[in-house]
C-alpha cells in the first residue's frame, strides 16, 4: 500500500481498484501495450502537449469508451472536455476520441463480432482496412501517418475487390459510407488537402492500388514488383508523381509483411461481413 492510500477513504480506494481493473482490461498487454499506444497520440498530436497531458487524456477517452452501453465519439469528446484536468483543444480531443474507436477500446465482455454488428457495412470495412495497418508494422515496419493513409487506401481496394466478389451489387451502399470514415481518418493524420483535393488524391490512389494490384497478380506480367507499394508507403507518402523505388534489398521483407496484411483483410472480410 502507497503512503498515500493511507489518507484515502474506503470509497476513493474502491473507485482506484476499479479504474485500475478497467485499465488493465484496455490494455491487456500490460504497462507496455499503454506506453506505446500513448507514444502514438503524443506523436499524432505532434507533441504539442506534455506526455502527462495526453496519457491523461487518452486514458480517460478509452475508459469513457470502455464502460459505455453504446458509446459515440460526440459524447465522449465532450466527456474529455468537461474533465478538469483536461488540457487539450477540442479538435485535439476529437483525434484523440478517433483513435480511441479506432482503437476498438469496447467492452470486454462484447466480442469484436458483437460489436461489429452494431455497425454498418461501411464501417465493418474501414474497420478491418484501418485494423489490418498493424499487420504490417509486426511484420515489417512502422510508417508515418501519411504512410498508414496510404496503407488505408490499398487496403480499401483490396477490400472492395472482395467485397464485389463476394457481394455482388452491394458496393454502391457502402462505398459512401467507407468514404466518410476514410475522411474523418485523414482529418485524424493531418493530411493537408481541401475536402476537394482529398476526393482526387482518394480517387487517384485506388486507380493507382488498383493497377499495381491486377499488374502484380497478372501471369502475363510475371515478376512485376510492387515497388511503387512501397515508394508510396514508407519513401514518399502523399507524393503525386513519386519516383519509384528500387530498393530491392528491403523489397522480399516487404513483400511477405505486404501479402500478410492482404490476406489479414481478405480473412476478415470473411468472417465479419
Amino acid at each position: 500500500m502507497g503512503l498515500f492510500n493511507l489518507f484515502k477513504t474506503p470509497e476513493q480506494r474502491k473507485i482506484d481498484e476499479r479504474v485500475n481493473t478497467i485499465v488493465k482490461e484496455i490494455f491487456p498487454g500490460g504497462k507496455k501495450q499503454q506506453e506505446q499506444e500513448i507514444q502514438e497520440v503524443h506523436q499524432l498530436l505532434d507533441f504539442r502537449y506534455t506526455r502527462e497531458a495526453v496519457e491523461y487524456a487518452f486514458v480517460f477517452a478509452s475508459i469513457s469508451y470502455h464502460t459505455s452501453e453504446n458509446p459515440k465519439t460526440e459524447e465522449i469528446v465532450d466527456a474529455v472536455l468537461r474533465n478538469s484536468k483536461t488540457s487539450v483543444s477540442r479538435e485535439d480531443a476529437e483525434k484523440i476520441c478517433l483513435f480511441v474507436e479506432c482503437k476498438r477500446h469496447y467492452k470486454s465482455t462484447s466480442s469484436l463480432a458483437t460489436t461489429l454488428q452494431q455497425k454498418s457495412d461501411g464501417e465493418k470495412l474501414f474497420m478491418v482496412v484501418f485494423g489490418a495497418i498493424v499487420e504490417i508494422k509486426r511484420a515489417y515496419k512502422d510508417l508515418t501517418n501519411y504512410g498508414k493513409f496510404e496503407v488505408i487506401l490499398f487496403n480499401s481496394v483490396v477490400a472492395f475487390l472482395e467485397f464485389e466478389s463476394d457481394y455482388p451489387g452491394k458496393y454502391e451502399s457502402i462505398k459512401n459510407d467507407l468514404f466518410i470514415h476514410i475522411f474523418k481518418q485523414a482529418r485524424v493524420y493531418n493530411i493537408p488537402m481541401t475536402d476537394i483535393e482529398l476526393a482526387n488524391f482518394v480517387n487517384s490512389r485506388f486507380e493507382t492500388y488498383l493497377e499495381e494490384i491486377i499488374r502484380f497478380f497478372d501471369p502475363e506480367e510475371e515478376g512485376y514488383l510492387l515497388l511503387k507499394t512501397y515508394t508510396l508507403f514508407y519513401e514518399q507518402p502523399l507524393e503525386p508523381n513519386p519516383e519509384t523505388s528500387f530498393d530491392l534489398f528491403e523489397y522480399d521483407t516487404f513483400l511477405n509483411a505486404l501479402m500478410q496484411m492482404r490476406n489479414y483483410v481478405i480473412e476478415k472480410i470473411f468472417t465479419t461481413l
